[in-house]
């Protein structure tokens, strides 16, 4: 299992990457790791202010475990699943502390063999449904980067 630290610099370098594919004003210098029961992170972003973000990595735990197995890994046939919709409906049931607007990003950098064109339409819905504390909420895969819901 991965230390938090190395957890706090992965979400970091995955912030950046989203920062430039979404075109998004947030200055990078402005990162910060926050503690929970904090977002994951504190950012500037010049029109906004101060902005928090919760990350939520998509991950298939099943591969992940026969990632992290390396040359022990089974060699059977196994399933996999789909995890998004789980792992956003858990993100939107927290609760944080923080005077900052807060915005989600979903993203697929772990294991996870569903593609972007699955996973936006089985999450986009979850946003109209399940009240969280996020003002918007963004999707960053492997092809596509994007704004999936804004509160109104």
């Amino acid at each position: 299992m991965r230390s938090e630290a190395t957890k706090g610099i992965e979400e970091i370098e995955a912030f950046c990457r989203f920062i430039v594919r979404s075109g998004s004003r947030i200055d990078p210098q402005s990162i910060e790791k926050r503690a929970p029961p904090e977002p994951d992170l504190l950012c500037r972003h010049p029109a906004a202010g101060s902005v928090a973000f919760e990350l939520a990595n998509l991950c298939d735990p099943e591969l992940a475990k026969v990632v992290a197995a390396g040359p022990d890994a089974r060699t059977d046939a196994f399933s996999t699943t789909d995890p998004s919709a789980r792992i956003v409906r858990n993100k939107l049931s927290r609760t944080y502390n923080t005077t900052h607007p807060i915005e989600l990003l979903v993203y697929a950098d772990g294991p996870i063999v569903t593609p972007d064109d699955v996973i936006i339409p089985t999450i986009r819905p979850i946003f109209e449904t399940v009240e969280g504390p996020n003002r918007r909420a963004w999707f960053m895969g492997e092809h596509c980067t994007c704004l999936l819901w804004q509160a109104s």
